[in-house]
């Protein structure tokens, strides 16, 4: 198989054109890289580019990092793109607010360990990758089945519901605390 058609296709918006540069030839040499220096640019190239992951700087202007992703995820054949934030913000709570709003991690410029945001990019392609090939063939079945992630997060779901008493049997009755 050609090495170029399998490589991850990656969609890479920083607007401080010379981290949009390093960054591209740093990951041109394992990614099929598509740089753009603002929001608005990757939004009009999201077509031609057709990523696998997005990787977005979150402080830009005149359309920051969230709204890129969520104008992108509102795309067809785009809803669950993986994608990555960069940003300068380190609190706890603004990094939360970010995974909140849609993005699967958040690396905190200045970025010095390249291999991190390697490491980080391969391990959402593999995500997605275990994810596709667990989605079902059988026709008259709709929704993928779980993935470990998903799997974990309805568990922990149902921990904390065991740990708050609400259980199944207020569940059933339609007497569950607010």
């Amino acid at each position: 198989m050609d090495k170029a058609i399998a490589r991850t296709r990656l969609l890479f918006v920083e607007d401080h054109l010379d981290s949009l540069e390093a960054f591209s030839i740093i990951l041109g040499e394992k990614y099929a890289v598509f740089g753009y220096a603002s929001g608005v640019e990757a939004l009009q190239a999201i077509d031609a580019a057709k990523p696998d992951v997005l990787v977005l700087d979150i402080g830009m202007r005149p359309v920051d990092g969230v709204q890129c992703l969520e104008a992108i995820r509102a795309r067809p054949g785009y809803h669950d793109i993986p994608a990555v934030a960069l940003t300068g913000f380190a609190r706890d709570v603004e990094r939360q607010s970010f995974l909140d709003s849609g993005f699967q991690a958040v690396l905190v410029k200045p970025i010095l360990d390249h291999g991190e945001l390697i490491a980080v990019i391969d391990g959402l392609v593999s995500s997605r990758a275990l994810a596709a090939s667990r989605t079902p063939t059988h026709p008259r079945l709709s929704r993928a089945l779980p993935t470990p992630l998903s799997a974990a997060a309805d568990l922990d779901g149902l921990a904390a519901m065991t740990d708050s008493g609400a259980g199944e049997s207020h569940k059933a009755d339609g007497q569950g605390s607010a």
